[in-house]
């Protein structure tokens, strides 16, 4: 995400529309480096289907002026896909010749 209006959007639309309530973030540490912030974090929530979210991230905060320019997330994609829409669909090893 970049830019305030992206930002603001993600959090106030999108976020609500998987995680349903009872979002708690557990934060484990952060490190600062001039202009960046890193911060590690688990998240649990219950999603919008009722089923409960857990999930381990890793944000990195760009500051531009004092103020969030832009966000960087990281987190196990797999898991995240697992427990919102169920298990992954079987992935095909690529063909050598």
């Amino acid at each position: 995400m970049v830019g305030r209006k992206a930002i603001v959007r993600f959090f106030t639309e999108g976020f609500p529309r998987l995680l349903a309530r009872d979002v708690t973030v557990t934060f484990h540490g952060s490190h600062t480096d001039g202009d960046r912030v890193t911060v590690e974090a688990t998240m649990t929530a219950t999603l919008a289907n009722g089923s409960p979210y857990t999930n381990d991230y890793c944000f990195l905060f760009e500051l531009r002026d004092g103020l969030i320019h832009r966000v960087r997330e990281y987190v196990d994609t797999a898991r995240g896909h697992r427990m919102i829409f169920g298990e992954l669909p079987e992935q095909t090893s690529p063909t050598r010749p």
